[in-house]
């Protein structure tokens, strides 16, 4: 079905640029051309968001006096409003029967070049067509079948290294940087008081997918071992409205006089707060999720967990001395994953302990 789509997009592009569009053909693109209006597409999950933040900034120093408007998701709203890489945020899901009205919205600023860097296939090249476009560049997931590629220019065919890297190398078809890796955090947040004589290990227990969580019953062992051990230690757990079961199950597995000493945010903060907890933390325990990233972008030591993911592609990029990866994936190479499966949890809470201590986070043993 997903290749039928595309097909009929591309039936359809055909058409609609021949008697109304601005494409223009493929290898007409120089790196010194210059444009006054952009459009930039990021509308799936805040990791990916994160992620696109270097090239967005790279954008934005590339064309310093260009109209540049951002079309975001709406889960993402509270983070990138105010983004100051863009001068407007359009908000869009990449869903067909909303469309219409993204289109609309984004054919009023006339864009000339579309820079998407993360959205869904056709829709997004699409609304790029329909909005007036001359040129679209793409970071493309997965190659592109013929037919539908014409319409796009990508680098991101063949390239094994980082996600960052591999949209950042888009800049090289219009002569934007390609070096600055560092992402960063596109709002403003009110920072958590701190206490020098407390560290803070902050729990991410939840994620998109199962595959991507640690057992919570690990994160409660290792909670119990840290504040038994260490008098100073508080554990701040942090996640989204839907981790509430989690939460519960955490803290049923922990002994009474730990509970005292763990501070939960689960479902309480908005986007913004959120990095302000991130940002009062000592270390971040989680796995291949939003929260690493954004602990990634405000330079907090983490420990992340990688089995079905590889670190080489989503893992931290930047300032790697103050992050650890446990990095099992060699071990799933290859390997289905049902959807009930926690392949983290090859990972025991021994290891993990270990490296914290490698990591020179943990203050000295009450043992």
């Amino acid at each position: 079905m997903k290749l039928k789509k595309l097909k009929y997009a591309h039936w359809f592009l055909t058409v609609y640029n021949f008697l109304f569009g601005n494409v223009k053909p493929k290898g007409t693109l120089r790196p010194d051309q210059e444009f006054k209006r952009i459009v930039v597409y990021s509308t799936t999950a805040l990791g990916d968001f994160m992620f696109n933040t270097p090239t967005m900034r790279a954008i934005r120093n590339r064309y310093p006096s260009a109209h540049i408007t951002l079309v975001a998701g709406t889960i993402n709203r509270g983070m990138v409003k105010d983004y100051s890489c863009f001068d407007e945020v359009i908000f869009w899901d990449n869903k067909f029967r909303q469309m219409r009205g993204a289109v609309a919205e984004i054919r009023k600023r006339r864009p000339e070049l579309a820079v998407i860097l993360h959205a869904h296939l056709p829709y997004d090249i699409i609304s790029a067509v329909l909005a007036g476009c001359q040129y679209i560049l793409r970071d493309n997931y997965l190659t592109l079948p013929k037919g539908i590629d014409r319409w796009v220019y990508s680098c991101s065919l063949n390239f094994s290294g980082h996600l960052i890297q591999r949209k950042l190398d888009l800049m090289n078809f219009i002569g934007g940087d390609t070096t600055n890796i560092e992402m960063e955090i596109p709002c403003q947040f009110e920072k958590l008081s701190q206490r020098a004589d407390v560290i803070r290990i902050g729990f991410n227990m939840g994620a998109s997918s199962k595959e991507r969580c640690w057992p919570v019953e690990y994160f409660a062992e290792l909670a119990n071992k840290l504040i038994t051990r260490h008098n100073n230690v508080e554990v701040f757990i942090i996640g989204s409205p839907a981790d509430r079961e989690i939460e519960s199950i955490f803290m049923a597995h922990l002994a009474t006089d730990v509970q005292s000493r763990i501070v939960s945010y689960v479902g309480k903060t908005s986007l913004p707060q959120l990095v302000g907890v991130i940002d009062s933390l000592n270390v971040l325990l989680t796995g291949d999720t939003g929260p690493l990233h954004l602990a990634v972008a405000l330079k907090v030591p983490t420990l992340s967990l990688f089995v079905t993911a590889k670190p080489r592609f989503t893992g931290p990029y930047q300032n790697k001395e103050i992050h650890c990866v446990i990095d099992l994936s060699e071990r799933y190479e290859g390997t289905v994953i049902s959807s009930d499966e926690l392949p983290l949890a090859i990972i025991p809470v021994a290891r993990v302990y270990d490296s914290l201590e490698d990591m020179k986070i943990l203050p000295v043993c009450i043992e």
